[in-house]
């Protein structure tokens, strides 16, 4: 059984998951891993070199992240361009990381994903966990996080506000956890 975490950026959904891994849970974080392939993919570096050029990936990388970021949250066909290059090796390895799972004895694997039902990963899904939370404390929490501006953090919420109505659309049980502040976090876990 996979269960997915998802939620926004600054939703909580990475707390979340630190509480099931320190519950014993076996938790796959897609964006860490994402950037793992990324980073050693020579197909991934080859297409955004030529794409881009030296400024965002130089011949053999390493990737610089804050000028892709900046490419890819501020136009959606550039966005749309890189989930088109980097989701099926994404979903490959979670695929590839489930079995492992299965094969020691964990019946039960989490993954975590801003974007699991446009990534694909919602398919492999038997319930969904939607982690929420206002856009003003997402916000707050991103800027105090990460140091980025608030125009640049609503783009990548805008860029993944589509992403609750495809959960809702996937066909697979979705759950709620509210992520507020008004209720505590680890009875809805």
């Amino acid at each position: 059984m996979m269960i997915g975490i998802c939620g926004g950026i600054g939703s909580g959904k990475s707390v979340v998951s630190r509480i099931l891994r320190l519950r014993g849970e076996a938790v796959y974080d897609c964006d860490l891993n994402a950037k793992r392939i990324m980073d050693t993919s020579a197909e991934v570096i080859h297409a955004l070199h030529a794409r881009y050029g030296d400024s965002v990936c130089p011949a053999g990388g390493p990737i610089c992240r804050p000028a892709l970021s900046e490419r890819v949250f501020s136009d959606e066909k550039e966005r749309l361009w890189l989930n088109n290059l980097v989701h099926h090796l994404v979903r490959d390895d979670v695929e590839r990381w489930h079995i492992r799972q299965q094969s020691a004895g964990k019946p039960r694997a989490f993954v975590e994903a801003a974007i699991l039902a446009s990534s694909g990963l919602a398919a492999l899904c038997s319930e969904i966990w939607l982690v929420s939370a206002p856009e003003d404390v997402r916000l707050s929490r991103v800027s105090v996080r990460d140091g980025h501006n608030p125009d640049h953090i609503r783009d990548r919420i805008r860029a993944q506000d589509r992403e609750e109505d495809l959960l809702r659309e996937c066909g697979v049980p979705l759950r709620i956890i509210d992520n507020s502040g008004s209720m505590p976090l680890m009875p809805q876990i």
